[in-house]
């Protein structure tokens, strides 16, 4: 989305992609973190854990985005402290949904721990 913007309004801007900083526990970096309890904090690593878990099927040869879907949401539903706020797969370039993720994908997730939102994603490829 942002690489469209910068060309449609023709600014001298560089996209950068990079990876998603993480805690030394694994959880995403973020401001928000410091909301979370001890019990939370260990209850949003499950955001992590349905997308290595997403990886590791598709990386196995699953390139359905449903059953992909369905196995992030399964993993996020193992913890109780968790309310998905969603769970999607879609096209990394512009964030339309997609079916098959065999020419990658972005796996995005958020969800609520407490009264704190957090979100997470990983690019397949």
């Amino acid at each position: 989305m942002l690489r469209k913007l910068v060309n449609d309004l023709d600014m001298d801007v560089e996209i950068v992609v990079r990876t998603i900083v993480r805690e030394q526990d694994g959880l995403a970096m973020s401001s928000r973190n410091v909301y979370l309890t001890p019990e939370q904090r260990q209850q949003g690593l499950v955001l992590q854990r349905a997308l290595l878990r997403v990886q590791k099927s598709a990386d196995e040869g699953e390139h359905d985005a449903a059953k992909l879907g369905e196995v992030g949401r399964q993993v996020i539903a193992e913890e109780p402290g968790a309310r998905l706020d969603y769970f999607a797969i879609v096209d990394a370039e512009t964030l339309d949904p997609v079916a098959d993720v065999g020419k990658g994908a972005l796996v995005a997730v958020a969800a609520y721990f407490g009264a704190t939102r957090l979100i997470d994603n990983i690019l397949l490829t």
